[in-house]
């Protein structure tokens, strides 16, 4: 915006300097094109603050939407309220012949897949969530 001023200014003192206004006449066209120029950054400042407001409501949207990981750390939690050591999914699955990774206690994507695995060949609903009756079926492995 300091760049605009400045070119503002400078061809106001152009005119001036040229003698085709008169002083008078020249500090008030300078004066007008400085309102504009702060009606302008108000404007800016206004679509700035909207702009930011916008994104903190999305944050907060996409946040809400985001699925929460039914699981934190060495608990496991199903959606219904079911808990169990994340570790000993991972070694029952691995017992079983279902997991290959190291049992971590982190249920990430290939753990939920083995899950899925052990439910499809056990006659379960394969959502890759280890409930109570998949877990029913696994502990046996331990």
């Amino acid at each position: 915006m300091r760049s605009v001023t400045f070119l503002i200014l400078l061809s106001g003192l152009l005119v001036a300097a040229t003698g085709c206004v008169s002083k008078s006449q020249y500090q008030t066209e300078v004066s007008s094109l400085q309102g504009q120029v702060s009606q302008l950054d108000a404007a800016l400042r206004a679509e700035q603050e909207k702009n930011q407001a916008l994104q903190a409501q999305l944050g907060a949207r996409l946040e809400s939407a985001i699925p929460k990981i039914p699981f934190t750390g060495a608990t496991y939690r199903t959606p219904s309220g079911f808990e169990l050591p994340a570790v000993d999914i991972q070694k029952a699955l691995k017992a079983a012949g279902y997991y290959a990774g190291t049992a971590d206690g982190k249920i990430g994507p290939s753990s939920r897949e083995a899950i899925r695995n052990f439910q499809r060949d056990h006659g379960l609903t394969a959502d890759g969530v280890c409930g109570q009756q998949t877990w029913s079926k696994l502990k046996t492995y331990l």
